[in-house]
């Protein structure tokens, strides 16, 4: 009979689920919202016609091909290849992100063709995106032990940029009917119809772009509570995660207090304070916009607040230490309002995310707590006894460097000692450790660090 242990009541497994269920849970309300939402084009009598396939129905096939796909791949690789563990939960969460950071829904104004927004086109790039994503930016990336970038946004990247659809950095699907070009975010932006500069008003491009494309772009100025309603509540376009920011918000606020330990929620903080910082630098920069309607579109589009909750906090792309998330969620937020603002890119987060990924091994490096021979006892989460227990490879939580009595960071020594590395496992102290198990406790992966740590210490004494 095997003999009952004691860990923290995390796993990863239940990790994954509970952000699988949030995901769920957006998913079912964009589906929901959007189930009879149609493009529409004018007939001979200029009625409106409905053409293509329902927005709702769009976003349910995506989500369906995306996690049938992911999960399948998994389970493939899992019989096929010895190194390959089974990880159906993760698969599953990495399919709705995929599915939820897809652009859905033809504007209004949308004069030309750049993306497939609709099904049953979009099917095959969820698909491709999917394939690539599990393939290349999970498997193969993870065979070193270390994923770089986060696999949705990469494999989204590099699909777009193979098929020869990166001019989608440069709108051109969004283009207002009769040549009126996209208002730039580089200068004042308002809400009038028509502003100064010959352009649309960005507010009533925002109409234009994100409301329900059955209802008629206005001829008169939108007001706040306009774009208000349209970024805040209910968009009809843009990522379909991000379709109701209030809804993303509400949903994400109780992942993270539900899972506060494991998920690195300091990210998503900084995002947006650095987001909002920087609207109020532009603003300034551009004197005579209007700052409501600058901060509303950078923190509450669709992709920026989506991506903020659900794909910046990726543990295993993003730093282990709190001051290494607060730069990088700072960082990130910075690149998002340059990207959208000087490169057209109105989904920028997505690069500006693969980008500061890039910055996760070298931020790592700090903010470490400073290792002490003095102990202290932390707050360490409530206690489950379990029969079965399943190791995973480390999904970089960082939830072990908390609870040290000494201030070690146990996963980092760990790495050290894999790799023989005695310089280094000297310069971490490793040899402070007293055996008290807490970083093994509170693991979700179930790796025995405390085995490692007391290994390495055994190896310092030995030199």
């Amino acid at each position: 009979m095997s003999k009952v242990k004691e860990y923290s009541w995390m796993t990863k497994d239940k990790l994954m689920a509970y952000t699988f269920v949030a995901l769920l849970i957006l998913a079912v309300i964009t589906i929901v919202m959007w189930w009879n939402v149609y493009a529409i084009t004018y007939d001979a009598n200029g009625a409106t016609v409905q053409i293509g396939m329902s927005y709702g129905l769009t976003v349910l096939i995506n989500c369906l091909i995306a996690v049938g796909i992911a999960v399948g791949i998994d389970a493939l690789l899992y019989k096929v290849a010895s190194d390959s563990p089974l990880n159906t939960l993760s698969a599953a969460v990495f399919g709705l992100i995929v599915a939820l950071s897809y652009t859905i829904g033809e504007p209004a104004m949308r004069v030309s063709e750049v993306l497939p927004l609709l099904g049953p086109e979009a099917f095959i790039y969820v698909a491709l995106i999917s394939v690539v994503g599990m393939v290349v930016f999970k498997k193969v990336q993870g065979i070193k032990g270390r994923k770089y970038v986060n696999p949705a946004a990469a494999a989204k990247l590099v699909v777009l940029g193979f098929v020869g659809l990166f001019t989608i950095l440069i709108p051109a699907d969004h283009l207002v009917a009769g040549g009126l070009q996209v208002p730039s975010l580089a200068g004042p932006i308002g809400y009038d119809v028509i502003a100064g500069n010959g352009a649309a008003g960005f507010g009533f491009y925002l109409v234009g772009c994100f409301a329900n494309p059955a209802t008629p772009v206005p001829t008169t100025t939108p007001t706040q509570g306009d774009i208000f309603n349209l970024l805040f509540l209910s968009k009809f376009h843009s990522w379909a995660g991000g379709a109701s920011s209030l809804a993303v918000i509400i949903v994400g606020i109780a992942l993270f207090v539900l899972a506060r330990r494991y998920i690195k929620w300091r990210i998503t903080v900084a995002y947006f304070v650095s987001v909002a910082i920087m609207s109020v630098i532009l603003n300034y920069a551009y004197p005579g916009g209007d700052l409501l309607l600058r901060l509303g579109f950078e923190l509450f589009v669709g992709s920026s607040i989506f991506l903020a909750f659900f794909m910046a906090t990726d543990p295993a792309t993003t730093p282990l230490t709190y001051m290494g998330q607060t730069i990088f969620g700072v960082g990130l937020g910075v690149l998002t309002v340059l990207i959208q603002t000087y490169m057209g890119f109105f989904g920028g987060s997505i690069l500006a995310l693969v980008i500061m990924n890039f910055t996760s091994p070298f931020l790592d490096r700090v903010g470490k707590l400073k290792p002490t021979t003095e102990k202290k006892t932390p707050k360490l989460p409530k206690a489950k006894q379990f029969i079965e227990v399943k190791t995973y490879d480390c999904i970089r939580c960082g939830a072990c460097m908390r609870v040290c009595c000494h201030k070690l960071s146990p996963i980092v020594i760990k790495e050290a000692f894999d790799k023989m590395d005695v310089e280094k496992l000297v310069k971490l102290n490793a040899d402070y450790c007293d055996g008290c198990g807490h970083c093994s406790f509170v693991c979700p992966s179930r790796i025995d660090l405390k085995g490692s740590v007391l290994r390495a210490k055994a190896m310092i004494r030995k030199q």
